[in-house]
């Protein structure tokens, strides 16, 4: 209380400054009264005892100056003062504070902008209760179905073994599984007399009953989904709905609860709301928009069951909740993993069946599940950029170090300037430590006025770096607005660097000041600089050039790596291509009805004048989301456990003309291989060379290991090697093409149900169509977009882009790691050589009075152009001497990240070099050039 008492009475002194001297008047004159009284009792007369009492107190201003003093309200008013002093010394130098603070504003803001990302791409927890027990059984970063694997394998968990973990969670606190990807489904909302409204496309994810439980995430509006709504297969038709979908779609309705979701056809109860920020364990770029009990798998997905034991098919992740002992103890664990691999191994086995080798049983102990750490979700975005992002840090604090150089010797140079004022304050009583402190506060308030500006920047920044990584997604859960972590990030930055490096400078100036001297034979105000101070302004700008020479190299590396890969043989045409993604099954389209959907859009197409031919595939010629499986082929027999997996595509006729694809021998797939021809497949060189060395595949069959898609395929064609899948693959995977036209409309029976009705085919769905046109394909697009209307306006077109624009995405964070590492490296490149410029500058204004005495007695102007050129070549020579040694260390790594060059590679650093050595000698040479042309009557007379 009492110190609360102490604050408020504080407060009200340093707003009332006069009140306060009142009081303290009052407390002066009762002493003196008080005194005066005690003299007179011992005998003084009235007169006597007051002067006796004023000689005794003594000055009454130096009084009352000492009576402040004790209080805080003093140092605050101090600081105050410092504060007041430093805003009209910065104000007096305008040109100075504004380079101060733009620099400062620049290296702060870029790493603000950059850690605001990593702060929410990679640092963010999930706003779940306890989300350090969370992890994945395995890798959950695969998306897909999968067949023929073990349990885990890739990440990937079939229904009945996600089943029985679920049920049986062992030391876990619990164990729940979601879809390994996100369907597109249709979605019709009730309408407000209960009709419903036209169908949109919305995201849904299958999830376990125990989905939210297993999590720690509760519902903003009604409940979550229970074991309850997924207990039997085709059952449980509820749906949870995320926030955004809630205020974006749903109008936030607040009566939602209870009403019905008509998605892929199929009525759905909403039961809950999930609260703002939460979306989901798997976080990409297209989020959650519902999520649905996995037991409604067949209406989501729009497939036949893979609810069942012997499906064969995996699309499952799954996920765990640690025992709090097993979040905290790495022995106990261990003692988890442990339990999930003998679960795993017993799964395998009774997958097996019948009797299983011993080689195959060593194979089955060696099947292991990591339980890999999920409290930040399982996220695209943080395994696509999370090397760059940090790459990214440490290449922006490098921006921000040389900034900092700059502002240490602008307040070096400036110190130099005011060595006569302040000997002046030091010989009038000053105490070293308020100049320092003066000194620091303007350097504090020159580095949070940076942060303040570094955050305007950062925001606008952010947001472009958004925009960016979300791919053309219009939402995605990024946010360009600081929050109080990134605020605190950005005070601490602030704060340090005017600490740091303000300090130095704010010592050197009461240091210098002290030696020099007041008299008029200290000519000019560098006159009496110690070496240290001429030392340390150089030894700053060795270490910017040395930065900088980092900086450029680093730049050069991304940038070859980004051109490399722009600029290699895709092995298809990348020119005048146009991709339309589209999902008949969303229409109502049955499997048996799409060879004829897919002739009336193909010819509908082919009649857009500037299309020169149409084609549809299931996949483009690049994807990151590719159609795989195992093959078999005549005349070959695999070695025991070799790899047979292919890259597999089904295309309808012109395909390859469509795509720029070149047959190399035989012919290509034509719209004459119908469903009663003979069944056939292109394949590309790679799978040629590797199961045909002699040149005769064509003739041979192979089979596919899909029973939808098994064949036999007689080979017919090999078509050129291709990029399928990632743009980095230096190595061509193997690829297979087969006729959508001749896929079978029905699966094959099953033997152990032969009366069972036969189930649709389907993987006779094409997914994307492929427009070669004659003109700018983005031309074309309105066109497409009329020509599907007019042959089914129900027909959706999920995506519509150019594949140039999807190689582009693919190559996503080599862009964005050669764009800002560039523009970086030249911000790094522009302050030095500010820097380098202001110390030339000076460094000839100081030596005035020598380059004046030099051209008096005869030296050429040349030698004086020398002398400043000759500093400046020191310093980059010294700057080159460290920065190619520290260049090729750090080179090791991004070494990863690099494509088509290796991270020693000369002419990148000779490039570099010769960069930083022009920009160095430009910025030296016009102050070289001032000095030149020095008169020397003016110069003997400069002061």
């Amino acid at each position: 209380m009492r110190q609360l008492k102490n604050l408020v009475h504080g407060l009200r002194s340093l707003i009332n400054r006069q009140r306060a001297n009142g009081e303290i008047d009052e407390e002066i004159d009762g002493f003196l009264e008080a005194s005066a009284a005690h003299k007179q009792q011992n005998g003084m007369s009235p007169e006597q005892a007051r002067h006796a009492a004023l000689v005794e107190m003594g000055s009454r201003n130096t009084l009352k100056h000492r009576v402040w003093s004790v209080w805080w309200e003093s140092a605050a008013e101090n600081l105050l003062k410092d504060v007041q002093l430093g805003l009209r010394s910065l104000a007096k130098r305008p040109a100075f504070t504004l380079v101060a603070l733009l620099s400062l504003a620049l290296g702060i803001g870029a790493n603000t902008a950059i850690f605001t990302l990593i702060q929410q791409v990679l640092l963010s927890e999930l706003p779940v209760r306890s989300p350090n027990e969370l992890v994945t059984l395995g890798d959950a970063t695969n998306s897909g179905i999968a067949g023929g694997v073990d349990v885990g394998q890739y990440g990937f968990f079939p229904w009945y073994a996600a089943r029985q973990l679920e049920a049986n969670p062992g030391p876990f606190q619990g164990i729940a599984s979601f879809g390994s990807f996100l369907a597109k489904v249709s979605v019709r909302l009730p309408g407000a007399a209960g009709a419903s409204q036209q169908a949109q496309l919305a995201a849904a994810g299958l999830v376990s009953g125990n989905y939210f439980k297993v999590l720690g995430a509760h519902a903003f509006l009604g409940r979550t989904l229970s074991p309850a709504d997924d207990s039997t297969p085709d059952t449980g038709a509820v749906v949870v709905v995320s926030f955004h979908y809630w205020q974006s779609v749903l109008s936030s309705d607040p009566a939602i609860l209870g009403k019905t979701l008509t998605i892929n056809g199929t009525p759905f109860e909403v039961v809950g709301v999930m609260p703002p920020g939460f979306e989901g364990l798997k976080i990409g770029l297209d989020l959650a928009d519902v999520w649905t009990p996995s037991t409604m798998q067949t209406v989501i997905l729009q497939k036949p069951s893979m609810l069942t034991p012997n499906s064969g098919l995996f699309f499952l992740n799954m996920f765990a909740r640690l025992s709090p002992k097993a979040a905290a103890d790495p022995h106990v664990r261990a003692q988890s993993q442990l339990w999930l691999e003998q679960q795993v191994h017993s799964m395998i086995r009774a997958g097996e069946g019948g009797t299983i080798s011993a080689a195959r049983q060593k194979e089955i102990e060696h099947e292991t599940i990591p339980l890999v750490p999920a409290s930040h979700g399982v996220s695209y975005l943080h395994d696509t950029y999370r090397q760059s992002l940090w790459v990214l840090m440490a290449v922006v604090v490098l921006v921000l170090l040389i900034a900092c150089a700059n502002l240490a010797n602008f307040l070096l140079a400036r110190a130099a300037t005011r060595q006569r004022e302040i000997a002046t304050r030091l010989a009038l009583g000053s105490s070293r430590a308020r100049i320092v402190r003066q000194s620091l506060i303007e350097t504090l308030i020159l580095s949070l006025g940076g942060g303040i500006l570094g955050l305007a920047f950062a925001f606008a920044a952010t947001r472009a770096l958004i925009a960016f990584v979300s791919e053309g997604n219009a939402w995605i859960a990024l946010s360009p607005a600081p929050n109080a972590t990134v605020l605190l990030f950005t005070l601490g930055m602030s704060l340090a660097t005017g600490a740091l490096f303000g300090i130095g400078p704010a010592l050197a100036i009461t240091r210098t000041a002290a030696q020099h001297s007041l008299s008029s034979s200290s000519r000019t105000a560098g006159g009496g600089r110690s070496k240290a101070a001429r030392w340390w302004p150089k030894s700053l700008i060795v270490g910017q050039v040395m930065l900088s020479l980092l900086l450029l190299v680093t730049a050069g590396f991304f940038l070859q790596t980004l051109r490399n890969l722009q600029h290699q043989d895709f092995g298809f045409e990348r020119n005048f291509l146009l991709l339309a993604r589209f999902d008949a099954r969303l229409a109502g389209y049955s499997p048996v009805q799409t060879a004829a959907l897919h002739q009336r859009l193909i010819d509908r197409l082919s009649s857009i004048p500037g299309v020169q031919s149409v084609a549809l595939a299931e996949t483009p010629p690049i994807s990151s989301g590719n159609w795989r499986s195992n093959i078999s082929l005549s005349g070959y027999t695999p070695a025991p456990k070799e790899n047979m997996n292919s890259v597999l595509n089904r295309v309808s006729g012109r395909y390859f003309e469509t795509t720029g694809i070149s047959i190399v021998s035989g012919r290509a797939i034509s719209a004459t291989d119908t469903a009663n021809s003979l069944k056939v497949a292109v394949v590309n060189e790679a799978l040629a060379r590797r199961f045909f060395p002699k040149g005769n595949a064509i003739g041979q069959t192979l089979t596919i290991g899909i029973d939808s898609v098994k064949g036999p395929w007689q080979i017919v064609g090999i078509a050129r090697d291709t990029k399928a899948s990632n743009p980095r693959n230096e190595k061509p995977e193997l690829m297979t093409y087969i006729p959508l036209a001749q896929i079978d409309a029905f699966l094959p029976a099953d033997a152990a149900a032969p009366s069972a009705p036969k189930q649709e085919n389907q993987d006779r769905y094409a997914s994307f169509i492929l427009l070669r046109t004659s003109g700018a394909p983005s031309a074309r697009i309105a066109d497409l977009r009329a020509a599907i209307a007019s042959v089914d306006p129900h027909l959706p077109l999920i995506d519509v882009s150019t594949i140039g624009e999807d190689v582009a995405r693919m190559m996503g964070k080599e862009e964005l790691s050669s764009s800002l590492t560039s523009i970086f490296a030249v911000l790094a490149l522009l302050l030095a050589a500010i820097g380098l410029f202001g110390v030339m500058n000076y460094n000839v204004a100081q030596r005035t009075n020598e380059m004046g005495v030099r051209l008096a007695l005869g030296a050429q102007r040349q030698n004086v152009l020398w002398i400043v050129l000759r500093e400046a070549l020191l310093l980059l020579s010294l700057g080159a001497g460290l920065g190619l040694p520290l260049s090729w260390a750090a080179s090791r790594y991004v070494r990863d990240q690099l494509f088509g060059l290796k991270a020693d590679d000369p002419l990148t650093y000779a490039g570099a070099l010769i960069v930083v050595s022009c920009v160095v000698l430009l910025s030296a040479w016009i102050p070289a050039r001032r000095a030149a042309a020095i008169n020397p009557v003016d110069a003997l007379r400069y002061e």
